[in-house]
């Protein structure tokens, strides 16, 4: 056997190792739910929900529609990754598989997912995750729960900040008056409850604040309270991603389960 011949060999057993290796590491870091960029600082990851209209290609492909504004920057062949959302326990949070934008009509567009080893079945709600252009804006903490599909309101069921409209234009100032609008709920919310239904003053017993009451807590909040809230549901967004929560309620639910909070 020739030089040339073994090196022909070696190059072919390299590719069939290399471009399964490759595949399999691009499906494995794009399946990964969380706002990352691999280091492309130009993108970033965003989910959308889709639609009730899903048709099945095949047993194992079925067609999601999702509407998107304009200047959501998603292209025809952009991977996506399905995810479900939370709704009794975190196994309805799967991965429900992943594919391709194969057709764009008008503001809608549709995926083709397949590679579902969740044994779950895509429906209306789930959400679409694909990397789209980064926006010339303040990424601060809203942006990264927005990218999440994630809604926080106020007492009144009020948004706090429009979770597709921060896409757009989202400043740093906006960020500290949506932060402060938070923070006042939060007092709010937690003083009509002491005045009016003060059996809700549960005793923390465990985590940063055990052994104080979360009312009493609720109404000293502060800033960097509910920026450390918000830190850890975007670091642990799969029972927020996709919904609407009142702040003031899952904020002293956080409290109540002793404050975890994301290790810097």
């Amino acid at each position: 056997m020739t030089a040339k011949s073994v090196i022909r060999i070696i190059i072919t057993i390299m590719r069939k190792i290399i471009l399964p290796l490759l595949l399999l590491i691009s499906q494995v870091s794009f399946s990964q739910s969380q706002p990352r960029n691999n280091g492309d600082s130009t993108k970033i990851t965003w989910a959308f929900p889709v639609t009730g209209y899903m048709v099945d290609l095949n047993d194992s492909v079925k067609v999601v529609q999702v509407q998107l504004p304009d200047a959501f920057p998603v292209k025809e062949k952009q991977l996506g990754v399905l995810r479900g959302v939370y709704n009794t326990s975190h196994a309805d949070t799967a991965q429900k598989g992943y594919g391709r934008c194969h057709l764009i009509k008008g503001d809608f567009y549709y995926f083709s997912i397949g590679n579902n080893k969740s044994g779950m079945w895509p429906k209306q709600g789930d959400l679409l995750y694909t990397l789209i252009d980064k926006p010339a804006i303040f990424t601060g903490q809203v942006v990264k729960l927005a990218a999440h599909y994630i809604e926080l309101d106020n007492v009144y069921d009020q948004p706090l900040y429009d979770r597709v409209g921060v896409y757009y234009q989202w400043a740093e100032s906006d960020e500290k008056r949506m932060i402060d609008s938070a923070v006042n709920d939060i007092k709010f919310t937690g003083n009509y409850f002491l005045a009016n239904n003060p059996s809700m003053n549960q005793l923390i017993d465990k985590g940063l604040y055990k052994g104080q009451k979360v009312l009493n807590l609720m109404m000293q909040c502060k800033a960097s309270q509910v920026n450390d809230f918000m830190s850890y549901i975007i670091a642990r967004p799969r029972l927020y991603a996709g919904k609407k929560w009142k702040i003031s309620e899952i904020f002293a639910t956080w409290l109540v389960e002793g404050a975890p909070a994301v290790i810097k």
